[in-house]
C-alpha cells in the first residue's frame, strides 16, 4: 500500500497513528517498572498521538522523563482527582497542533474530575480535533457517564458542520446498554474498531487478567471522509520478562488512520 504522497517537492505522509491506553497508575504493584515497559513500547511504536489514562503524579514525572524529548504533553493542571489523564503529540509528526493549542473542557456533573481535553490540529491539509476522556467510573455513575458521552459526541457534531475530522476516545466505562440508552452512536459517528472488522482477538480490553469488557474505545467523525481507520490491534498483551506482570489491567489501542484515495500532486 502505498501511503506516502508528494506535494509542493515535500514528501508528507498519508498515515499517522494513535496509541489510547489505561495505565493503571492506581495500582503500586511493580509501578515504576510497569510504566518504563509501556514507555518503551511507545518508543517502539511511536505513536503520532497518545492518550494515556490513570495517570498519577509518579508515573507523570516518569513519561515526561522517558519521553519529554520526543512528545509534547498536555494534562489539566486543576483536575480535582488524584489520577488523570493526558494528551501528547510526537515532535516533528506530520500531525500539527493548531496555535489554539490544548484546552480541557469539565464535566458540569462529574463528582470525580472528569474532563475533556480537546486538540485541534491539521494532518497536511485536514483539521482534526483529537479528543480524549477517562469518563465516570462507577456503576453508580451510570446516567453522569451517558451525559457524558453523549456531550462529547454533541461535539463531534457540531464540528462536523465545519467539515472538522474529530477523533474522540479513552477509557470510556461503557456498557453497551448504555450507548442504546442515549440513541446510540449518532449519524456519521464511527466505532473504530468495528470499521476495522470487528476482530474479536482485539475486542476486550479489561480487565486483562479475564477480559470481558469493550471499555476503552476510540469514535471518529470522519468530516469529508477522506480520513478513515485502517488497522486496530490490543497492545500490553506480554508479560514483563523482569516481574512477570501485565504492564495494566487495561490493554492499549494501537490504531491507525490513513487518507482514503489516490494521492495527490
Amino acid at each position: 500500500v502505498n501511503i506516502r504522497l508528494r506535494k509542493m517537492g515535500q514528501v508528507q505522509t498519508k498515515e499517522f497513528s494513535l496509541l489510547c491506553w489505561n495505565i493503571f497508575g492506581l495500582d503500586n504493584h511493580f509501578l515504576r517498572e510497569r510504566t518504563l515497559a509501556i514507555c518503551e513500547l511507545v518508543k517502539e511504536k511511536k505513536p503520532d498521538v497518545v492518550y494515556f489514562q490513570e495517570v498519577i503524579p509518579a508515573t507523570w514525572d516518569t513519561i515526561k522523563h522517558e519521553l519529554g524529548a520526543e512528545y509534547s504533553m498536555y494534562r489539566h493542571e486543576t483536575v480535582r482527582c488524584h489520577y488523570f489523564h493526558n494528551l501528547m503529540v510526537r515532535n516533528g509528526s506530520a500531525v500539527v497542533l493548531a496555535k489554539e493549542g490544548v484546552t480541557a473542557d469539565m464535566f458540569p456533573g462529574t463528582g470525580q474530575g472528569r474532563h475533556l481535553l480537546k486538540a485541534p490540529t491539521t494532518f497536511n491539509d485536514i483539521r482534526i480535533q483529537f479528543m480524549t476522556s477517562h469518563l465516570e467510573s462507577l456503576p453508580t455513575d451510570r446516567e453522569e457517564r451517558k451525559k457524558q458521552l453523549k456531550s462529547c459526541f454533541d461535539i463531534m457534531k457540531e464540528l462536523e458542520k465545519t467539515s472538522m475530522v474529530t477523533i474522540f476516545g479513552g477509557d470510556l466505562n461503557l456498557e453497551d446498554s448504555e450507548l442504546d440508552e442515549i440513541g446510540g452512536k449518532p449519524e456519521n459517528i464511527r466505532d473504530a474498531w468495528e470499521v476495522c472488522g470487528s476482530d474479536k482477538n482485539h475486542e476486550l480490553t479489561w480487565h486483562t487478567d479475564n477480559p470481558t469488557k469493550r471499555i476503552d474505545r476510540m469514535y471518529y467523525c470522519p468530516g469529508d471522509g477522506k480520513l478513515q481507520p485502517t488497522s486496530l490491534e490490543l497492545v500490553g498483551k506480554d508479560k514483563l520478562v523482569k516481574c512477570g506482570v501485565l504492564p495494566s489491567d487495561h490493554y492499549g489501542l494501537f490504531i491507525k488512520f490513513q487518507i482514503q484515495g489516490p494521492a495527490q500532486t
